[in-house]
């Protein structure tokens, strides 16, 4: 089990870069695509909801700053929040195969968006495949999130839970270069942290209460830090496998680092 505390990324300028260049070496060519394909951009204020579950998808969102939720609503009203997207990940990667969004989306802070159009994602796996297998890892990365979340809601207690989504929110935020090895500042309210983990707002008040107690996790003003991180990892049973950067095949890695050493 991989236990450690999150190291800083350098640069947060371009936090998809950030995330992808902390598995390979990216080629000048393959940031310039990057880029270019970030050059369209909307700005969103907090509550600006601009994904309808059922309605079509024309575009893949890129988050470039800012928090966003996704979540669905059941027919009783009641809403469950099925990820959050942080700077760096996509919302709707594979539009290609399904232009019908199955989720709501919504802004939790001020945010900017990056607006890429599809045929920029067919274009990626035509003439980048390093990249392509990035965009594929991403995917991956969503999946095995999910496959967390559900094991939290399904066999662990509240407590755990949260504490367990804290350190993973942490990890990723370290990743793009917008957390410190401190912590990060949490951007969703408790009623918000209830919806994701499935719990009422008083029991994860109450949990929260108990994490901060026993002093697992600290919170001042919104800044969340974990003053005994190796207690905190051991009691929510966090294992960061499931974030870490994807792994090139042997051939590729060692043209990266032919390309690094001739650069050099």
């Amino acid at each position: 089990m991989t236990k450690h505390t999150p190291q800083p990324a350098v640069d947060s300028a371009n936090p998809l870069v950030a995330r992808l260049g902390a598995s390979v070496l990216l080629t000048e060519d393959e940031i310039d695509y990057l880029a270019a394909m970030q050059a369209s951009t909307i700005d969103l204020a907090k509550g600006d909801e601009f994904v309808r579950d059922g309605e079509d998808m024309r575009v893949t969102f890129l988050v470039h700053d800012g928090w966003i939720i996704r979540y669905k609503m059941t027919a009783a009203g009641r809403r469950q929040i099925i990820g959050v997207s942080l700077p760096g990940d996509f919302i709707g990667l594979h539009i290609n195969f399904s232009r019908s969004s199955t989720f709501n989306a919504m802004a939790l802070t001020k945010a900017r968006l990056a607006l890429v159009e599809p045929e920029r994602i067919l274009e990626i796996h035509r003439r980048y495949p390093i990249l392509a297998s990035g965009l594929d890892w991403m995917t991956v990365r969503s999946a095995n999130i999910l496959s967390e979340h559900n094991v939290s809601l399904g066999a662990r207690p509240a407590p755990q839970r949260i504490l367990h989504f804290m350190l993973e929110l942490w990890t990723r935020l370290v990743t793009v270069g917008h957390a410190s090895s401190d912590g990060f500042h949490l951007r969703l309210s408790q009623e918000q942290i209830a919806d994701c983990m499935g719990l009422s707002s008083v029991h994860a008040n109450r949990s929260l209460r108990r994490l901060v107690r026993e002093n697992l996790i600290a919170v001042d003003s919104g800044n969340v830090s974990f003053p005994r991180w190796k207690a905190a990892v051991d009691y929510a049973d966090f294992d960061d496998r499931y974030l870490q950067p994807f792994l090139l095949p042997g051939n590729a890695r060692l043209r990266r680092r032919t390309k690094a050493g001739a650069a050099a």
